[in-house]
């Protein structure tokens, strides 16, 4: 095994262990918060998140990526830095409270203020965030990392269900938000003092900044464009369907999401910091990054077959019956998995090689196409639809971005490796021809029916990781 594949693996294993905790007390919250809440509850805020998750991105303005690939970062920048990060946050959330009306009025949603003020405030603690949990990734405190996401995980979610129980409704769902990102800030700020950068201070040399907005420029712009061809539906939805369609829409994708963040999410942050080493050697970024894609591939291929069948055991194991009418939705989403557990993972490898602005470029081609997607689904007035055309979307965009690294990232032409990938990753959509309306009784459902419906094909999969593992460590001595 090489250098660069046990830095990678070491890497990448401390970062599925921080992350898969955080994603198993994640479902087991989302479990419980879906019985106490309605879907109506969780379109409104679905609806307002958008927006949030917006400011977000704009507060951390790219800046994380380029943080990890500076070589040095004295304490005067780091300083400086932060204290830039402090004026973006209050400036952002600001803004915040004055759009956050507006698009409420838009979207015909009632009673807003308290929200409004209440998610504000997590759009600064976002931003504040953004340095200390930077500098514990650039150390690859991975475990360190899901420690405070866990935590802040468990301090949410017990914070919210006190507010239910007072009777809060949909701001004890909001609250949830807040909570996360301010237990996130203090647990990243503490934890941050044994690393290389070291603790932030409010300091004078806000200008310190600027260098690392010039590289996270296209960083952002890519960031940006991404964010709303992927969210785009979400406001139109709310907006054409209602609320209590978004609110079902926004489960069943989370849902198709989560074996993204089990897979790819988990492993994204870790490929930039190790693989940004070797930047000056494409040729080994390369051949090691497609042995990591076939297997997310063929993870990605029978995750989304297993989802598929097994739709509706899975909702109604997680979200229980009244979620299940929207089944052929999830069964339809889930043929996309294995192409964007590869696509996920390509953000790294652009960053690794300084090749933002190609991922600029590709960002603004797969926003066209998300988007035009999108419209065409929301123009037809049907969901099934609209999910068709996401799916289709993301399957050109695929092409589309390995294009881009094979012939400007990379400039290596050789498409064999490709032409296997494309095979593993668009198989899953043989599957469209079992797609049917036909949806069964509530009653046909128990939940130790469904639970062993499911877990036979999961420990199904488990046992084909555990032999993929064993033979890959054969094969790599």
């Amino acid at each position: 095994m090489s250098k660069i594949e046990k830095e990678l693996n070491k890497s990448i294993f401390h970062s599925l262990i921080g992350k898969y905790s955080l994603y198993v007390l994640q479902i087991i919250s989302l479990a419980i918060l879906a019985r106490l809440f309605t879907p109506a509850d969780f379109g409104t805020l679905a609806a307002l998140q958008v927006l949030i998750l917006f400011f977000q991105l704009l507060a951390t303005s790219g800046l994380g990526p380029a943080i990890i690939h500076q070589d040095v970062i004295s304490p005067e920048q780091r300083n400086g830095i932060f204290t830039a990060t402090l004026i973006i946050g209050i400036t952002l959330s600001l803004l915040f409270s004055y759009l956050t009306p507006l698009l409420a009025s838009w979207l015909d949603l009632n009673n807003v203020n308290l929200l409004t003020y209440v998610l504000a405030l997590s759009v600064f603690f976002s931003a504040i965030a953004m340095l200390p949990l930077a500098s514990l990734q650039k150390d690859t405190q991975f475990i360190v990392i899901g420690k405070a996401e866990i935590f802040a995980e468990i301090i949410a979610l017990i914070t919210c269900v006190t507010l239910y129980l007072f009777d809060l409704g949909v701001i004890a769902l909001a609250i949830k938000l807040l909570i996360t990102p301010i237990a996130r800030f203090v647990f990243y700020f503490y934890y941050s003092s044994k690393t290389e950068i070291g603790q932030a201070k409010v300091g004078a040399k806000i200008s310190s900044i600027l260098p690392l907005l010039a590289i996270a420029k296209f960083q952002l712009g890519f960031n940006i464009l991404n964010f709303f061809s992927r969210n785009l539906d979400t406001i139109l939805v709310a907006k054409y369907f209602g609320v209590v369609s978004v609110g079902f829409y926004e489960k069943i994708y989370q849902i198709m999401r989560y074996p993204l963040q089990l897979f790819t999410f988990a492993i994204t942050p870790a490929l930039q910091p190790v693989l940004t080493r070797y930047k000056h050697e494409p040729g080994v970024i390369f051949t090691t990054y497609y042995q990591l894609a076939y297997k997310l591939a063929v993870l990605g291929l029978l995750t989304a077959t297993i989802m598929f069948w097994y739709a509706d055991d899975i909702i109604f194991i997680l979200f229980g019956s009244q979620w299940l009418p929207v089944s052929s939705l999830l069964k339809i989403l889930a043929i996309s998995i294995p192409v964007q557990m590869v696509l996920s993972s390509t953000g790294g490898l652009y960053q690794a090689m300084g090749a933002t602005k190609e991922m600029f470029y590709c960002g603004i081609f797969s926003s066209i196409v998300n988007v035009s997607a999108i419209i065409f689904g929301i123009y037809m007035g049907d969901m099934q639809i609209l999910c068709f055309s996401l799916v289709v979307a993301f399957s050109i965009n695929y092409f589309q971005c390995f294009y881009v690294l094979h012939y400007y990232v990379f400039k290596i032409r050789s498409i064999k490796s490709f032409m296997v990938l494309s095979c593993l990753v668009l198989i899953s959509s043989v599957n469209m021809l079992f797609i049917s309306d036909e949806q069964p009784p509530t009653s046909a459902f128990n939940y130790i029916d469904s639970f062993i419906n499911v877990i036979n094909p999961v420990l199904f999969l488990m046992c084909i990781l555990v032999f993929v593992f064993i033979l890959n460590k054969k094969f790599l001595k």
